[in-house]
């Protein structure tokens, strides 16, 4: 595909669409064709375009509000609208909506190559859009891997080089940074694009119920299996099975697992049966499996077998030139999704948010930017709109001094976050372990506190 503007076209009629893409592709565009006004602002959502050609005559929207979609995601974008039915009406209509131009079919091409040109041109020299991305950050955009930073298109070249190989990865990473995103990137990078993705969260179920999850198990296996179910491992058959929180997971069932993935056969609770599978397993955690292992907690052969690549996730703080772009990303996001209008952070407001740490990484910045877009009432986002720890204003520090035991140095820091956020997950978030491993230390060190009750406090003497 080749690496000048990228234009999105927007055509039902098959033929006029891709012989219309292809011409434009022959004049150095890389073209994103689709068919219907969803499918358009789908593409919008994934990834930033230089350009659009938009039909006013589709199946299922209104090309004009297609056009307004678009704009309010990406303000300044170039679109040019083309309509089988001329009309002076249609035309100021999409003019007065923010369109450049409007060609009246049968287009041509001539016309259309100029007024492309010329508009992408205008758009660039004000920065309404940014100059054409290479290849390999258009392909991690389409994954869902935003954050063109040095250490991040590193980080993409070697998954692509595991992803048509290996069949076992382990995925670490803080809380946050994305490490499903990754996963499934494998799996569509890897030998069996299209098939199943099954994904698990080990810390979410309970061991029983998991082994269940994962195995299957037959009718009357215990007392509520009124009938057969095949497992994830079963469903995920030819495909990936992605486990979340790998080191939530308890011995029995890892042993359980380890059987299975070096026999690649298992068979269900209940059963007999041995049933043979044939896909790639990737474990991810967010906690440090060396340690776990060391404290038996986690079977050291099961790591090693999960081991075979491991791939560490870059924390949100080590790349942080990808903020601003992440940020803007995702408040156009909300902009698209709720039709509000799209918000701007100032230049002041941008690098406020650079030196933030992020301890909850890509999915705090996701958040805390949905957050500022709903509740936001002007057209800008400056510092003071910002959350109060995002301005440095938080009163959640605390002091350790040299010298302190190791385990009463974590008792603080978990006494304290759990006090300082509004729910016990959201702790388990910030402090990057699983939430059944805080409940685990909440009990040991007999905190009684519950979440949220310094922010209550505040409230009340506010």
């Amino acid at each position: 595909m080749p690496e000048g503007p990228s234009v999105l076209l927007v055509e039902d009629h098959a033929e006029s669409r891709k012989g219309l893409a292809l011409a434009l592709e022959r004049s150095g565009y890389a073209v994103h064709q689709v068919a219907t006004g969803k499918a358009a602002l789908a593409a919008a959502r994934r990834r930033q375009f230089q350009a659009a050609i938009v039909d006013l005559r589709l199946p299922d929207m209104d090309g004009l509000s297609v056009l307004a979609a678009l704009l309010a995601h990406q303000p300044g974008l170039p679109v040019i609208v083309v309509t089988g039915y001329a009309s002076v009406d249609s035309a100021v209509e999409a003019m007065k909506r923010g369109a450049t131009d409007f060609l009246t079919k049968p287009v041509r091409l001539d016309d259309l190559l100029r007024l492309l040109q010329r508009a992408i041109d205008r758009a660039m020299s004000r920065g309404a859009v940014s100059p054409p991305a290479s290849a390999l950050a258009e392909e991690m955009e389409s994954l869902g891997i935003l954050g063109g930073s040095t250490l991040m298109r590193d980080f993409f070249k070697r998954v692509k080089r595991l992803a048509p190989h290996y069949r076992t990865v382990l995925i670490q990473g803080e809380s946050g940074t994305g490490k499903e995103l990754v996963a499934r990137a494998l799996h569509t990078l890897g030998p069996g694009p299209g098939r199943p993705f099954i994904a698990v969260n080990c810390a979410t179920l309970s061991e029983t119920l998991l082994e269940s999850e994962l195995f299957g198990h037959e009718r009357g296996a215990f007392t509520s299996a009124d009938s057969a179910k095949a497992g994830m491992m079963e469903t995920a058959h030819t495909g990936s099975l992605f486990l979340d929180e790998v080191n939530e997971m308890g011995l029995a069932c890892q042993a359980k697992l380890l059987r299975a993935l070096e026999r690649r056969e298992f068979r269900r609770l209940g059963g007999t049966r041995k049933i043979k599978v044939d896909l790639r397993v990737i474990g991810a955690s967010n906690a440090k499996l060396e340690e776990w292992v060391a404290a038996k907690r986690f079977r050291e052969d099961l790591y090693y077998r999960l081991k075979v690549v491991s791939i560490t996730v870059p924390p949100l703080r080590d790349r942080q030139e990808a903020i601003p772009q992440l940020a803007q990303r995702f408040l156009d996001d909300v902009a698209l999704t709720t039709g509000l209008p799209s918000r701007r952070l100032t230049s002041s407001a941008l690098q406020q948010l650079t030196r933030y740490a992020w301890p909850g990484n890509v999915r705090e910045l996701k958040n805390a930017m949905e957050s500022l877009a709903l509740m936001s009432s002007g057209p800008t986002i400056d510092v003071d709109d910002l959350p109060a720890n995002l301005r440095g204003a938080s009163d959640a520090a605390i002091e350790i001094p040299i010298g302190t035991p190791l385990h009463e140095a974590e008792r603080r820091i978990i006494a304290r976050t759990v006090e300082n956020c509004s729910t016990v997950k959201e702790a388990a978030r910030v402090l990057g372990i699983g939430l059944r491993t805080l409940h685990t230390k909440i009990r040991q060190y007999g905190l009684r506190r519950s979440a949220g009750s310094a922010r209550s406090r505040k409230r009340q003497s506010a």
